[in-house]
């Protein structure tokens, strides 16, 4: 399903063809996970692709974002991952990335939306805010780095 497709942008579902580009996106990123971490995502993310809940940001050729969601308790979308590969930062691909899974989560009259960062980002907490998501509360980890993580929820009622 394309939901949005300007020519130059592409949004979709993800496919498990998409996982060699994931993982450019993420070294585009610098981001670092070990090998047992890594075969966890990577299963994990196969699995969020039967699942229809990886949605993918694309040009014509190539992958350039990502949203991964889950749910918790079973009824309540979670977004797990919002990653866009550093060359396309700051042109709203994360926005049309979540105005898809919004209009997704609609259709099925789902009511809200949660999505987290870690409490030093402060751009992504920006990010948030400006997309219509409130904080609505954080957690803390032991032995993890940053330890805070901030959560977001943004109603569908609109």
């Amino acid at each position: 399903m394309i939901i949005f497709n300007d020519k130059s942008l592409i949004i979709r579902l993800g496919k498990n063809s998409d996982l060699k580009e994931i993982k450019n996106i993420d070294e585009s990123l610098k981001i670092t996970i070990n090998k047992n971490e890594q075969t966890q995502k990577y299963n994990s993310l196969k699995q969020a692709i039967k699942n229809k809940n990886l949605i993918i940001s694309s040009t014509k050729s190539t992958i350039i974002g990502y949203l991964w969601y889950e749910y918790l308790w079973g009824y309540i979308p979670f977004i797990s991952l919002i990653r866009i590969h550093k060359s396309y930062h700051r042109k709203g691909i994360g926005e049309k990335m979540i105005k898809f899974l919004e209009r997704k989560m609609k259709k099925m009259n789902v009511e809200r939306i949660l999505s987290s960062t870690e409490v030093e980002n402060s751009i992504a907490i920006k990010f948030h805010q400006n997309i219509g998501f409130k904080e609505c509360g954080y957690f803390e980890l032991s032995q993890w780095e940053p330890n805070r993580e901030l959560f977001f929820e943004k109603l569908l009622t609109d």
